[in-house]
């Protein structure tokens, strides 16, 4: 597999995709979002991997999306073009069957705070800050930020951030709930890979299941989700994976998941 802006590796269980254009920044072109797909595909297809971290080289995380690229683009043919491409990407990644931790550090912005927020847990190292920076350059948020930063920091929030653009600090992160750690720079991807490893061991069928539940909760009623979190306990019991949990707490061992 080769992928121009992005490096893939597999360490145990644990898929590493790292976001590689160090000289921008990790600014999002569109052939980032195309290797970023193909690399979700590969760890998608490879039954060895059961968590994916995402994180990125160099000074910063993400600086947003390429301005340049997105500057060259004169007309609404193109502009759909690379919009629909970064679409594809980030709703494979928001719903991906695997369990996605991002890891981020240094200048978390634009593009980059939609990436941050896709994943299904979040750390930031403490030199991170978070910036929705579209209103700098005359855009609003893209990505799904819509969809995102709602949820993750309220509507009142999402809004001040977005109307000014201003820098959030690693703590205040956390305290808004836009990361779920905060950690020393060069002890982030340790922790990564702890968390990861850790998850890897558990029920992935349980942790898809209730992904999918848990990203429609806010827009089904409360009949609809307890009708299917009822079918999907139905199928978590009749897994191996429920067999082998229920059978080992009674036997008062260690559950051996798949």
């Amino acid at each position: 597999m080769e992928l121009e802006t992005v490096l893939y590796r597999v360490e145990g269980n644990v898929a590493i995709i790292s976001m590689n254009r160090t000289k921008a920044l990790n600014a999002m072109n569109k052939q980032i979002f195309v290797d970023l797909t193909t690399a979700f595909d590969a760890a998608e297809s490879d039954s060895n991997v059961r968590v994916v971290i995402v994180n990125a080289e160099g000074r910063a995380f993400c600086a947003g999306g390429d301005i340049a690229e997105m500057k060259g683009l004169d007309n609404s043919e193109a502009v759909f073009d690379f919009y629909n491409i970064a679409g594809i990407f980030m709703k494979k990644m928001m719903n991906f069957a695997k369990p996605v931790i991002t890891a981020a550090h240094g200048a978390i912005a634009g593009a980059g705070t939609s990436l941050l927020m896709a994943g299904d847990i979040a750390l930031v190292s403490d030199d991170a800050f978070f910036m929705v920076a579209f209103g700098a350059v005359g855009l609003i948020p893209d990505c799904a930020g819509h969809w995102m930063l709602p949820r993750a920091c309220g509507m009142h929030m999402a809004k001040e951030l977005m109307m000014t653009q201003r820098q959030v600090k690693a703590p205040e992160m956390k305290e808004l709930g836009l990361c779920n750690h905060v950690y020393p720079k060069d002890q982030l991807m340790d922790e990564a890979m702890k968390l990861a490893t850790k998850i890897a061991k558990g029920p992935l069928n349980c942790y898809s299941s209730s992904k999918a539940l848990m990203n429609k909760a806010l827009e089904t009623d409360l009949d609809t989700l307890l009708a299917e979190e009822t079918e999907a306990q139905a199928a978590a019991r009749m897994h191996a994976n429920g067999e082998e949990g229920l059978g080992a707490f009674l036997e008062k061992r260690k559950a051996n998941f798949q």
